[in-house]
């Protein structure tokens, strides 16, 4: 049966098929706006790790010309981040020095032997150039950390008249990130992405390619509030394939962003870009990559390869390349409240990561955050070849504060001594009790380990207020002593200093009788059989400093009986000996040795406040 329609009929239809083909072209380029306003956060961060030349293929000054005219070719911006050793390589820095403003030049913390020798720090001899032990600040005590990155931000500040705004290693601890931020105010950390077995570096656990800010506590961990979050972006070396990347050994970590990595997996530019659109998803708020080669090393290699990276991203529509450092101020703006979660990648390898966990169901893959727990390296040095940094191996603790209450011991004799005029004895008693007990009393608890400066002591809040109340009856019972005066007992603990620093050994037939003016630096006398003798003021080298007798007083504090029975009974013979040779002496002679052994006593104090971390034990 035909089908009829009239005028009127014909009329209304095409009237609805243009409203509708009006509403549609009215409604598809609002889509496309929005979509384009949620990439406009859409960051490449190029960064160049830079090495001294020693370690370089090339050694002239090529590689990095070369690199550097790609960057400037594709007008892009980038960090360059140097190592210490460059410093003094006038040709380098003078080159780094006229790159164009779009360039950043910061810190590449690698510990080589040069650095460490020139920051008055023993380097480990007999480790390779990039073992965890050697390379990495985790490697050395809390004093030496702080010494090293003193030495490299003012050589820095030297060289460029500024101090830097942006750090990279491929680990750094969270002791030296906060010394960092505190100090010198960085903005912005790169580490490398997660691997768990890679190059004898095992990292693994922080949010899965992502910047983020870190907990104080571990630099792996999401920052969960204000008081815990240190304001430094963490930004991550090699990001990882979303799915191929997961597994144990280095086949699993190639599948990365690097040239290098991906190359050697027989991959190409094409495989880059698919990684660099997982990246760069709208779905978050912010997208972000850290593209970039070894300058000297990878570079020599694989810089054609570069060179189509950066072709590759200069096409990629609302792509911002900035500095690491204005990144930083990029990412504060975009998450003014930090991000409670962020999700990465399709269904079928999705990983959803918050401030209490990261989890990936398809790879089985769960890490859960404890904002206040922190690796064992955060206060000892780890002198393993082998750098374990593992979230799953650590245990939350669910700590509490812990505070000195051992003060109120020390502070309600006080008062009382004011009262009857005895505050003489009383100051007396808290002196003695710092110079002897000092480093038991510094002990505590932070971010999940107990601490201990000195010897390791069971149950520590109550062991402390013992020994407050130890030192005090102790005092007393000496000041019983006839013609003793009491300022002895202190005075005595200035000798401990001088015992410290007194260094012995033979070497190459000769003796030698030193004081150590530093790690590294030695004055005093040696002598041959034939009794010749020679004054010296010199470095010695690492393995010879390292190796010189001493009186080691860990021994002591390994024991607890000696630390709190023999350690203090032996200072208190030697009071009683002091106290009687001192009346043999001339008032004038009395006079400057009371101000030698107090000057000596305030150096032990000084020595006990600025000691490091001996002993950790985590806390269950």
């Amino acid at each position: 049966m035909a089908l009829k329609f009239s005028f009127e009929q014909v009329v209304c239809s095409i009237f609805l098929f243009l409203l509708s083909f009006l509403s549609l072209a009215a409604f598809v380029p609002s889509a496309i706006a929005t979509d384009d306003q949620l990439c406009d956060n859409r960051y490449l961060t190029l960064v160049n790790p830079v090495r001294g030349r020693e370690l370089w293929v090339d050694k002239s000054l090529k590689p990095i010309r070369d690199q550097y005219k790609l960057v400037e070719k594709n007008q892009f911006a980038a960090t360059w981040l140097i190592q210490f050793d460059v410093l003094d390589d006038d040709q380098l820095v003078k080159l780094l020095r006229d790159f164009n403003s779009d360039q950043e030049i910061g810190v590449f913390l690698e510990i080589s032997k040069n650095f460490a020798n020139k920051s008055r720090v023993i380097y480990p001899y007999d480790a390779a150039w990039f073992s965890p032990r050697a390379i990495f600040l985790s490697g050395y005590t809390q004093s030496q950390r702080r010494r090293l990155i003193d030495k490299l931000f003012n050589n820095f500040k030297v060289k460029f008249g500024y101090y830097p705004k942006s750090v990279g290693a491929w680990w750094i601890d969270s002791y030296s990130l906060n010394y960092l931020k505190i100090k010198y105010q960085i903005k912005s950390v790169m580490i490398v992405a997660d691997q768990k077995t890679t190059d004898n570096y095992g990292v693994w656990g922080q949010w899965w390619g992502v910047p983020y800010y870190p907990s104080k506590a571990n630099v792996l961990t999401p920052a969960d509030s204000l008081t815990n979050k240190q304001e430094v972006v963490i930004l991550q070396w090699a990001q990882r394939d979303l799915a191929k990347a997961y597994g144990e050994g280095p086949i699993y970590s190639n599948f990365s962003l690097q040239a290098n990595d991906y190359i050697r997996q027989g991959e190409n530019t094409n495989y880059f870009q698919k990684l660099v659109n997982d990246y760069l998803d709208c779905e978050n708020q912010l997208g972000q990559i850290t593209v970039g080669l070894e300058t000297g090393m990878e570079a020599i290699h694989f810089q054609s390869e570069y060179a189509n990276q950066l072709q590759s991203l200069k096409g990629i529509k609302n792509l911002k390349s900035v500095k690491m450092s204005d990144f930083a101020d990029k990412f504060a703006s975009v998450y003014q409240d930090f991000p409670n979660s962020i999700s990465l990648g399709s269904e079928d390898s999705k990983w959803l990561m918050g401030l209490k966990s990261r989890e990936n169901k398809k790879l089985n893959d769960f890490v859960k955050y404890d904002q206040r727990q922190a690796f064992k390296d955060y206060f000892v040095a780890d002198k393993s070849d082998f750098l374990d940094r593992n979230l799953l191996n650590l245990k939350s603790s669910g700590q509490k504060d812990f505070s000195p209450w051992y003060l109120i011991a020390v502070l309600v004799p006080g008062v009382f001594a004011f009262i009857k005029k005895l505050l003489k004895f009383w100051i007396i008693g808290v002196i003695f009790l710092w110079a002897c007990f000092g480093l038991i009393l510094r002990s505590g608890e932070e971010f999940g380990w107990k601490i201990f400066f000195g010897p390791q002591v069971p149950y520590l809040v109550l062991f402390q207020f013992i020994l407050v109340i130890f030192s005090f009856v102790l005092v007393l019972l000496i000041s019983k002593i006839k013609k003793f005066n009491l300022i002895f007992l202190p005075l005595v603990f200035g000798i401990d200093p001088i015992l410290q620093i007194i260094r012995f050994s033979f070497i190459s037939g000769k003796y030698y009788f030193a004081l150590a003016i530093d790690d590294l630096r030695f004055m005093g006398i040696s002598f041959d059989k034939k009794l010749n003798f020679d004054f010296f003021n010199s470095d010695f080298p690492d393995y010879q400093a390292a190796g010189l007798l001493k009186l080691d007083f860990v021994k002591i504090w390994d024991n607890l009986w000696l630390a709190i029975i023999i350690y203090p009974l032996i200072h208190i013979l030697l009071a009683i000996i002091l106290n009687f040779l001192f009346g043999k002496f001339p008032r004038r002679v009395k006079t400057v040795l009371v101000f030698v052994f107090g000057a000596l006593l305030v150096w032990q104090i000084s020595n006990i406040f600025h000691a490091d971390p001996r002993v950790v034990i985590q806390v269950f």
